[in-house]
């Protein structure tokens, strides 16, 4: 060995000890974690990468680390050079972080639309964003079925769901009792949905399959039937093709161990970046529409005069007007966060929300006690003489049990199995310290919500945070543990003085959307299109159970929590029944 090697060679070997010592977990005190984790460069992450091999799912993994360890909240080692990210089990407390700790706990950025109000801290940039679009959420917009001579949210989702329950009569009787997947359908009806109630445009997917099934003469069936059958499919217009490169884009960022790396190189790719082009000019074009009604305001009339909504652009220019009127300066109608805000309003208003319907397929199928006894509910609601429930009958009626099927929907689906803050200062947690940029998750789809919460009673009552319990009193009560995990909606249904049933929404503990003022935006729309959809399907269909080998209840995690099985086998409400 040379002199210079002998000389060089300490140094490289102490910049490389350095190295790999700085690249180990370093734990959070007190945080119960897996001790041979910590030995590790990569912690946590091959075990869950191994899980996520296994069985395409990860949350799940997150949440059983918790029982592992006997702990309400645990530590996890998923990225070298980085800090440990937490994770808590317990509702209480996880429901005090995102009511009352807002100033503690801010929204973690797990999602890569760059100037989307979502990915902002809670500040003005955030607020901007989100009252670009705040008018969407308003009753009027939503659920009256004429906001003067515009078309609103009810009556433009009420139309598409009867249009999916059309393509499922085409289906049925190619079927011929036979079962089908309906997740791609549901998928583009909300797709539809939303890009009308966005734009006040037709996208079409669900009619061009229409169309496109009723030319062909004979469909290739299979000789068992309890074997599904497989339709072909069409070719979409450029915009649906688009929109499905960007999403499946977004399920590949957000369960990648390494979500910047990866957001970055899909970027790079061809499919990608044609993709992005054409949803940025679609976008610009229909802003540029809403923007053209919004000037020719005939004269005389002032932005407050322009009440001929149509859709959700109509209502952004006319924020961005009456801003930029207040506030002394040109309109700028397609900015770059006018445009990622109506990208996140389509995708955060069809992926999630199509998700939780495919899962309530499933629901209602294997429950058709719970089936029948909606289906009769709604004849005494709207009368049993067959004709459709209209859009205002819909939004307006008073069906506790109808609410409370919608809300077992969505609390058994685990669309969003958790719900993550950031620590923005240093602080506690539990009793535990939480250094600032620490990631916490809530996990929403385990215990407390689906399983029972064997450890809430072990928790010191003094290591809760203040709030948490200054609000002992009003915490949500925890579900009976003896049947927490069974989809039973009369859980949501309560007796009042007078005898009559109603709907408790604070029966019990769910997380799926969030809560507090980073809660999710869409949470009315997508109520509202749950109660559409179930309202119209029931009242259409009796769901058949399918063979139990297409029953299965597996996942897998993309952007949203999806069932790997979902066959229907659809028989169509007869007349006779409805009367």
């Amino acid at each position: 060995m040379s002199p210079v090697t002998c000389a060089v060679l300490p140094f490289v070997l102490f910049f490389v000890y350095t190295l790999y010592r700085a690249a180990l977990p370093k734990p959070i005190p007190g945080i119960p974690y897996h001790k041979a984790s910590a030995t590790r460069i990569l912690g946590d992450a091959p075990a869950m990468v191994e899980h996520k091999r296994k069985h395409a799912t990860t949350f799940d993994w997150m949440t059983a680390q918790g029982e592992k360890l006997n702990s309400p909240i645990v530590q996890l080692f998923l990225k070298p050079f980085s800090q440990p990210t937490v994770f808590i089990t317990d509702p209480r407390e996880a429901q005090d972080m995102v009511l009352r700790r807002a100033k503690d706990f801010d929204r973690s950025v797990f999602f890569y639309v760059p100037n989307h109000h979502l990915v902002q801290p809670t500040n003005e940039k955030f607020r901007q964003g989100r009252r670009l679009l705040a008018d969407t959420m308003a009753t009027g917009f939503l659920n009256k079925a004429r906001f003067d001579h515009g078309n609103v949210a009810a009556p433009t989702l009420r139309r598409h769901i009867l249009n999916l329950m059309n393509l499922w009569r085409v289906k049925t009787q190619a079927a011929e009792g036979r079962p089908f997947g309906p997740a791609e359908d549901i998928n583009h009806m909300a797709l539809d949905s939303i890009w009308d109630v966005a734009f006040g445009s037709q996208l079409l997917s669900l009619s061009t399959e229409i169309e496109f099934l009723k030319a062909i003469s004979k469909f290739d069936k299979p000789t068992a039937n309890d074997q599904p059958i497989i339709f072909p499919k069409p070719i979409y217009n450029s915009a649906v093709l688009s929109m499905k490169v960007l999403t499946h884009a977004l399920d590949v960022t957000v369960t990648s161990p390494m979500p910047k790396q990866t957001h970055w190189l899909l970027q790079l790719t061809p499919s990608y970046r044609q993709a992005k082009a054409h949803k940025d000019q679609l976008i610009r074009e229909r802003l540029e529409d809403a923007k053209s009604r919004l000037l020719n305001l005939d004269d005389g009339q002032n932005i407050s005069d322009f009440v001929h909504i149509t859709c959700a652009t109509d209502y952004m220019v006319r924020r961005e007007a009456q801003a930029a009127t207040k506030e002394n300066r040109p309109p700028q109608y397609d900015s770059l966060s006018a445009q990622d805000e109506m990208f996140g309003f389509l995708i955060g208003g069809h992926d999630t929300t199509a998700t939780t319907l495919t899962w309530a397929v499933k629901f209602m199928a294997d429950h058709p006690h719970v089936q029948g006894k909606l289906r009769g509910i709604l004849h005494q609601t709207f009368g049993a003489e067959n004709n459709v429930p209209t859009a205002e009958q819909i939004s307006t009626a008073h069906v506790p049990y109808l609410d409370a099927v919608v809300e077992e929907m969505a609390r058994c689906a685990g669309t969003s199995p958790a719900v993550i803050r950031t620590a923005v200062h240093d602080t506690t947690l539990l009793g535990h310290h939480i250094p600032k940029g620490v990631d916490v998750f809530m996990m929403a789809h385990g215990p407390g919500y689906m399983t029972p919460n064997t450890v809430n009673d072990s928790i010191p009552e003094h290591t809760r945070s203040e709030s948490s319990r200054e609000n002992k009193d009003r915490a949500i009560p925890l579900w009976d543990p003896s049947d927490v995990n069974a989809f039973r909606p009369e859980r949501w249904i309560k007796t009042d003085d007078k005898g009559s049933d109603v709907f408790d929404v604070h029966a019990g503990p769910v997380m799926q959307f969030g809560g507090g003022l980073r809660g999710c935006f869409g949470k009315k729309l997508a109520y509202l299109e749950m109660k559409f959809f179930v309202t119209l399907l029931v009242w259409t269909y009796e769901l058949e159970q399918v063979p139990e080998k297409l029953r299965g209840y597996e996942a897998f995690d993309s952007l949203t929590h999806k069932p790997k099985q979902c066959y229907m086998i659809l028989k169509e409400v007869e007349k006779q029944q409805a009367e």
